[in-house]
């Protein structure tokens, strides 16, 4: 029987595994603005998730409530089911949670390898072998490196703490397609190999839903629908006119 994108009502299905991130009836805003509204979602290990909405859905905020960055008012969200809440950003950095920002949060006097030795943990990922274009480079200011150098290295950097969970905002931004593939494959290789749950915001559709296994559609800070990126894919027109405002 073949399943269809069922519409939000409880708790949301998690993907093969129990989940590692388990975000739970949440409300965040900023101040008295309420941006999210009793999300639900969770990611497993070795799973990409993909977050998908229009401008102002509440996308990032998500990202930022689970790092610590955004007051969560209402519900939980759990790492290993472990609640993160009350706990500072650097705490639950250290809880194995890292944000690839949309920003990418570089510092551009820096070196690669200075910022590669302020993160690297001896159990997270060999970062210069898996991006040799960082190895020629890796005593050069951060402020010298194209676009794509700097993505890899913050993403590289992410990786290098070995995180169990990996949220990241908008990687594809301003990117030439050959760069995002590469960056998308890594990632995608990533996933299944250290078993990384990895939660993203992407505005490019089609990389979504091509390297994510399951997304969430949010509008107006709620979620909307969910499913796997086959039933999301198969049910896009709807989900524009719908949601999207397309």
């Amino acid at each position: 029987m073949t399943a269809t994108v069922s519409e939000h009502s409880g708790k949301t299905p998690t993907g093969s595994g129990s989940a590692v991130l388990d975000i739970s009836g949440v409300d965040a805003g900023y101040g008295p603005i309420r941006v999210l509204q009793g999300v639900d979602l969770s990611v497993s290990a070795g799973e990409i998730v993909s977050l998908l909405g229009p401008n102002g859905a509440g996308k990032t905020t998500t990202l930022l409530a689970c790092s610590g960055m955004v007051r969560v008012t209402s519900g939980d969200i759990r790492l290993d089911g472990r609640s993160l809440l009350r706990s500072s950003p650097h705490a639950i950095a250290r809880r194995r949670l890292a944000h690839v920002p949309e920003d990418r949060s570089l510092f551009p006097s820096l070196t690669i390898d200075e910022h590669l030795r302020l993160c690297a943990r001896p159990d997270g990922l060999d970062v210069l072998e898996l991006f040799p274009e960082l190895q020629k480079r890796r005593n050069k200011r951060v402020g010298v490196l194209s676009g794509g150098e700097q993505q890899m290295l913050a993403l590289g950097r992410a990786l290098a703490a070995g995180p169990r969970v990996l949220l990241v905002d908008e990687m594809s931004m301003g990117l030439a397609p050959v760069v995002v593939e590469r960056l998308f494959s890594a990632l995608q290789d990533i996933a299944v190999s250290a078993g990384l749950a990895v939660l993203m915001v992407e505005q490019h559709v089609h990389l979504a839903l091509k390297y994510a296994q399951r997304g969430y559609v949010l509008a107006g800070g709620r979620v909307r629908t969910h499913g796997t990126t086959e039933e999301l894919r198969e049910r896009w027109s709807e989900i524009e006119s719908s949601y999207l405002g397309r």
